[in-house]
């Protein structure tokens, strides 16, 4: 594994193709900033010509370096990891049925945005927090369709 870094005074550093530099654990001369390593990619879920989903490793998180097809010239992110210093939005296991993509404003920003979505029986719940603004753009229908009660 790996760190990301980047210049200081900044939380996220990528270039025009969302990739970001990282320094490794066993890289004792870098000194952990944008110059610490050559560009890397950064793996996605899904890619395609102007779609997708994308997200940005921030400065300071530890990441999963891989080589591909072995090669060392060829260094590829393949995920991020919580540990004991980044650790998990929601505690475990206390919240083991809870999926959460949640980002942190930047820079410095103190709030978040976030998509959760609760999968206990009986407390399934889809939650959607803007920490300002939040657009629809709907090119068609909507239908909303309330089982029980509507509170607004």
């Amino acid at each position: 594994s790996a760190v990301v870094t980047g210049p200081k005074g900044e939380e996220i550093h990528c270039d025009e193709y969302g990739r970001v530099k990282v320094q490794f654990h066993w890289d004792r001369e870098g000194q952990a900033d944008d110059k610490t390593s050559c560009w890397l990619r950064v793996s996605s879920a899904w890619a395609g010509a102007q779609y997708g989903g994308i997200a940005i490793p921030r400065i300071g998180m530890e990441v999963l370096v891989t080589f591909l097809e072995g090669d060392p010239d060829q260094p590829l992110i393949s995920g991020c990891l919580y540990h004991k210093e980044n650790t998990v939005p929601y505690a475990l296991p206390a919240n083991k049925t809870r999926s959460t993509f949640k980002t942190l404003s930047s820079m410095g920003g103190g709030g978040y945005n976030e998509l959760r979505i609760e999968d206990k029986k009986g407390q399934e719940q889809i939650y959607l927090h803007a920490q300002r603004d939040w657009d629809e753009n709907i090119e068609h229908d909507q239908k909303i369709r309330v089982g029980n009660e509507r509170h607004d």
